[in-house]
């Protein structure tokens, strides 16, 4: 696997100065044989098994052809987003530490899983806010936090909940078309006498039309 090729290739000159990727040889070491085992279980067609190990392996190592072993089994469960989500994190990880012909090739690798998501930025006026994806959290990613949430979803119905403590849970029920870009404003208020969650105003939400990501793409 490329992956593993290139984990055992790291050296301090080749590696970003960053606190995870100047980790110690007993850190790449646990991240080698996580990746070893995950390739094992993939191997074995055990996916499910597989891909928190290699998420760990890229956690420890910061290697990013791990990603593209992560979009790969993201993409054999069906989970659209996080595979995109993968993907776009390759493309900007791996700018000068991966071949050319292999970010184009993830570009396309990326084309085809997004054309099968749909985006979302939640506005909302409550800081620290939570916001969830309920029945199927494997469909979809949060790629913010705060005032201002973007969300990368798997198209179809996605049920989502933004809470926080003390404030009304809001839950709101989608139907997202692939490729679809929406934005949402969902405003959250203090228990009042009397008052349920089916009482609150529905959020506002607008339309906009499909855009690609602002990914960097190889050739």
């Amino acid at each position: 696997m490329g992956g593993l090729a290139f984990l055992m290739g790291h050296t301090p000159q080749t590696v970003p100065a960053t606190p995870l990727a100047a980790a110690s040889a007993e850190v790449l070491s646990q991240a080698w044989a996580l990746a070893e085992s995950a390739q094992a279980l993939a191997a074995a067609r055990h996916p499910e098994a597989a891909l928190p190990r290699f998420q760990q392996a890229y956690e420890l190592s910061q290697d990013p052809l791990l990603l593209l072993e992560v979009a790969r089994l993201e993409r054999d469960l069906g989970h659209a987003a996080r595979a995109t989500h993968a993907l776009e994190l390759f493309l900007d990880r791996g700018v000068g530490r991966v071949s050319e012909q292999r970010m184009g090739l993830a570009a396309r690798q990326w084309q085809a899983a997004a054309a099968s998501t749909a985006r979302l930025t939640v506005h909302t006026n409550v800081l620290g806010a939570s916001l969830e994806l309920e029945l199927e959290p494997e469909h979809g990613v949060a790629l913010g936090s705060g005032f201002l949430v973007n969300v990368l979803l798997d198209a179809g119905e996605r049920r989502l909940s933004l809470s926080k403590p003390g404030f009304e849970t809001r839950t709101l029920l989608l139907t997202l078309e692939p490729g679809e870009v929406r934005a949402l404003r969902i405003d959250l208020e203090k228990p009042a006498g009397g008052r349920s969650e089916t009482g609150s105003s529905k959020p506002r939400w607008t339309r906009t039309e499909s855009v690609e990501a602002n990914v960097r793409r190889g050739g």
